[in-house]
């Protein structure tokens, strides 16, 4: 359930002052629009729960600081504390590269999990064609749930170049995205 600007300043507002309930109410609304993105950005499902994890013991901890204006500058602040967590996971990760996470060969194709992941890769690999602010628009918008008008903000864009980018991309990918379905 979308939440109304003045519920999330009352959510913001109650979180601050330590209350449980509120910090929770919040917490399960920003967590379906960080989630899909850290998950698509990240190798395991394990690293993106770490990663989300971390995004919001960073989050609440700097919430006293934060004053409340929009929801689209909430989800703002929310999204800059996002990039630098993947930013630090990114970089951790290249110092401990060399673990393979999807074992294709030990897992049977009727497998419905072996299926999740092969669409997954598919997905991956024709969100690959685009550049990366194109990509990030996709992502936000499919995985995060964020409307147009929120992606322009977060990415300091005008809406309308947003629209554009996102059906451009979305012309690009669908011969890829056919080609996995057929």
């Amino acid at each position: 359930m979308e939440q109304t600007d003045h519920e999330l300043r009352t959510l913001v507002e109650e979180s601050k002052k330590g209350d449980g309930e509120g910090s929770r109410k919040l917490y399960e609304h920003l967590v379906d629009k960080v989630f899909p993105f850290v998950r698509y950005r990240t190798t395991t499902k394990e690293e993106a729960l770490d990663t989300t994890q971390d995004v919001f013991i960073d989050f609440f901890s700097t919430l006293p600081h934060f004053t409340y204006q929009s929801s689209a500058q909430l989800y703002a602040y929310v999204f800059v504390i996002t990039r630098r967590k993947l930013a630090k996971h990114y970089s951790a990760r290249t110092k401990h590269s060399g673990q393979e996470v999807f074992d294709e060969e030990n897992m049977s194709p009727h497998d419905a999990v072996y299926e999740q992941e092969m669409t997954r890769q598919s997905v991956l690999q024709a969100l690959e064609t685009l550049d990366e602010l194109t990509r990030e628009i996709v992502v936000l918008h499919h995985w995060s749930r964020h409307t147009f008008g929120e992606i322009a903000l977060l990415l300091k864009m005008t809406e309308s170049a947003v629209r554009v980018a996102h059906h451009r991309a979305l012309k690009k990918l669908k011969p890829h995205v056919e080609t996995t379905h057929t």
